[in-house]
């Protein structure tokens, strides 16, 4: 039995098919059915059963699962502990929704550290769901997520029951990221209206679908029929400046590319009337290590002032602390 293969049964169990979960995984499919065939043979147990509707777990798998689970998830957090460890320094992983915001305020936080200290920083783009799964198993040690305002609540309720620590970010109205090109560039304002006949860069994850609508407008009926799906955050700004009538959904600070030809900009939206949120998140038992709590407050500092933001609302805390009871 092999970490590999159990993390084959989560990732499986999660997406509901192999497909779907060697695209999660970046893996070949074929990989992934021989690596299933080959555990369920070695343990003499069928852990899915195989349906025309997707893979569902047996009585049998649903008890494996969990303890797959917790296998890996004590595994992440040994490696988190005991690897890449850098003395006298700063050891730290962040996983976070694909913004360029944070990514540049990240390295304004390197730039400002002591030049003689020593530095391992892992930085994984990824999407709201990972980033918590990754900060609870232990991969990550900072988690910054997205959400629209109104699953906040819900989301509230999910860390808790985790024991993460919770720190609202920033607040803002999505906006439309385009080419200085653009035909719509020059214009203060736009409406959903004017955005329709030109093509949409999407991230091409299925997260994001279920919540687009709600991240701008959940009353307003997508009309755009032209869109291209991408895969990573880099290849969508390289379209933005290649296809010069295209344009993006982002947070403010996205539209920040150099100036001159085929720079990047941002215009506001009419009808993007839904406010967004985006939270730090860490461990309980991590919330007062060093280099976790020196980057945390860096973001919450720098992030505060960022062009666009609007102020939270009241009923978003700054810090949500864990219920005492959850700590007994």
């Amino acid at each position: 039995m092999k970490m590999q293969q159990l993390e084959y049964i989560i990732a499986i169990a999660q997406a509901g098919s192999i497909t779907a979960a060697a695209k999660n995984l970046y893996q070949a499919q074929p990989n992934i059915s021989i690596a299933l065939k080959e555990l369920e043979t070695e343990i003499g147990m069928q852990i899915f059963w195989r349906t025309p509707n997707g893979m569902i777990l047996t009585p049998e798998g649903e008890e494996f699962l969990v303890r797959a689970k917790d296998i890996v998830e004590s595994m992440h957090g040994l490696e988190a502990d005991y690897t890449n460890r850098v003395e006298e320094g700063i050891t730290l992983r962040i996983s976070a929704v694909r913004s360029a915001y944070i990514a540049g305020v990240l390295g304004d936080w390197v730039n400002e550290l002591d030049k003689d200290d020593k530095l391992s920083l892992r930085f994984y783009e990824t999407n709201t769901n990972k980033a918590i799964d990754d900060v609870n198993s232990g991969k990550s040690d900072i988690g910054i997520i997205r959400i629209p305002e109104s699953q906040y609540d819900v989301y509230i309720e999910q860390m808790s029951s985790r024991r993460f620590f919770i720190r609202p970010l920033i607040s803002f109205m999505m906006q439309p990221v385009m080419s200085t090109e653009h035909p719509l560039a020059d214009r203060e304002e736009v409406s959903l209206a004017d955005l329709e006949n030109y093509p949409e860069i999407v991230h091409a994850d299925d997260e994001m679908k279920s919540f687009e609508r709600n991240y701008i407008d959940c009353e307003c009926e997508a009309k755009n029929l032209k869109r291209i799906y991408v895969q990573d955050n880099g290849s969508k700004m390289i379209f933005l400046q290649k296809i010069t009538d295209s344009y993006m959904w982002a947070a403010p600070g996205s539209g920040n590319m150099p100036k001159g030809k085929s720079a990047i900009t941002s215009v506001k939206c009419s009808d993007a009337v839904m406010r967004t949120v985006d939270i730090m998140i860490c461990k309980k038992s991590s919330e007062n290590n060093r280099p976790v709590k020196v980057c945390m407050d860096y973001l919450s500092e720098r992030c505060a002032n960022l062009a666009g933001t609007i102020p939270f609302p009241e009923n978003i805390a700054k810090d949500v602390v864990i219920p005492q009871e959850l700590d007994n």
